[in-house]
């Protein structure tokens, strides 16, 4: 009976120790089980998708869905919050849990039916695309590679390494993981070349719904000489530099402050695309850009913005690309999904390639593949 007692003892102060080991140190990516070991896991879960074809089976690798979920975790709230948008309470591990869960599985879904969707159209992720997606990254290194100081450098690995590890962190900004930034640059190119496909001539529509300028301008406050030269003196230095060939947007710059330069898009009421105060523009602004043509800079031009600040300015017509407007950005979003601003009901384009997307995810399900391994993903296991 004493070797018996003897022998759990030993087992259990064995395990006591190797879970003191697992949990002692920093977590790696995984899924972590119950005693604190990493489990082997390679697929989540399998999503299938008909969209009148025939049903196409995916399988959703692990790092996928962490990727998704870690993404999520960052972003999710604390707190709980009812129909009134009011908070009651803090919000449990399990709630957060669930919630990521469903949010995850949502994005998850869509994404594999943009894919079957797009393989109707014969478009897929390539090599090239991979090659691409790792060029840009290389550049984005090596940019901080260039930057860093080996003397003040506080790390201890190879600048190389430094470099990498602040790109990495750029992105933890906004809590972004690498994988999860691959993810939706995948998942952008997608949607852009299936957009471009479902409305071939959408380019004529666009440059007869919506105008495209960019501007730099200078204001000062009237009645100060100093601040009225200043400004005058800056903008006559930008004509020059524009007139030199140099782009308007790197003109700017040079020059204080940063938000002199913008980059517009208004419709044909001269409401501004994703204004957040509902901007329209004056008339003085439009009749001069009607009057240049597609790539032509004004004369520079000044007024008044109310009765305490002027400004002077230069306008630079511009045509809008397509490849803009399919793409994912939140203003070109706007300007494919509604045929003007305010507008309360959708674009031809947008209807027809939304209800598209719409039925091929009520014609799909998802099942994972171990309800164990489901059951044990959450925010407190999933690294």
């Amino acid at each position: 009976m004493m070797k018996k007692l003897y022998k759990t003892l030993c087992l259990v102060l064995a395990l006591s120790v190797s879970m003191l080991l697992f949990t002692g140190c920093e977590k790696k990516p995984g899924l972590y089980a119950w005693y604190g070991g990493k489990m082997n896991v390679d697929t989540v879960m399998t999503i299938r998708v008909d969209g009148g074809e025939g049903e196409k089976v995916y399988e959703v690798p692990f790092d996928t869905y962490r990727a998704v979920f870690l993404y999520l975790k960052a972003n999710v709230s604390d707190y709980i919050m009812n129909e009134d948008s009011e908070y009651t309470g803090l919000s449990t591990d399990a709630e957060k849990t669930a919630a990521i869960k469903e949010v995850a599985e949502n994005i998850l879904t869509d994404y594999y039916c943009l894919v079957t969707l797009c393989e109707k159209y014969d478009i897929r992720i390539t090599d090239e695309d991979k090659q691409q997606y790792y060029n840009d990254t290389q550049k984005k290194i090596q940019d901080y590679l260039a930057d860093i100081d080996e003397e003040k450098m506080d790390f201890k690995g190879t600048k190389e390494e430094y470099a990498a590890e602040l790109y990495k962190k750029s992105l933890a900004v906004l809590n972004m993981t690498p994988e999860y930034f691959e993810f939706t640059y995948y998942r952008s190119l997608l949607e852009q070349r299936l957009k471009k496909v479902m409305s071939p001539d959408i380019g004529d529509y666009i440059n007869q719904s919506y105008y495209h300028y960019e501007q730099i301008l200078f204001t000062y406050t009237k009645g100060d000489a100093a601040a009225e030269e200043q400004a005058r003196k800056n903008i006559l230095s930008v004509q020059e530099k524009l007139q030199s060939g140099a782009e308007m947007s790197t003109v700017a710059k040079d020059y204080t402050p940063q938000n002199a330069y913008r980059d517009i898009y208004f419709d044909i009421n001269g409401k501004v695309v994703g204004s957040p105060y509902g901007e329209t523009l004056g008339s003085f602004t439009r009749d001069a850009l009607c009057a240049l043509d597609s790539g032509e800079y004004s004369e520079i031009m000044s007024g008044d913005q109310d009765d305490y600040i002027g400004y002077f300015v230069i306008l630079h017509k511009l045509d809008i690309d397509t490849d803009y407007v399919c793409g994912t950005d939140p203003v070109a979003k706007l300007i494919y999904q509604y045929p003007y601003v305010g507008s309360s009901s959708y674009s031809a384009y947008y209807s027809k390639y939304n209800t598209m997307r719409e039925s091929y995810v009520q014609n799909s399900s998802l099942i994972p593949v171990s309800e164990k391994v489901y059951n044990r993903i959450s925010v407190k296991t999933l690294y």
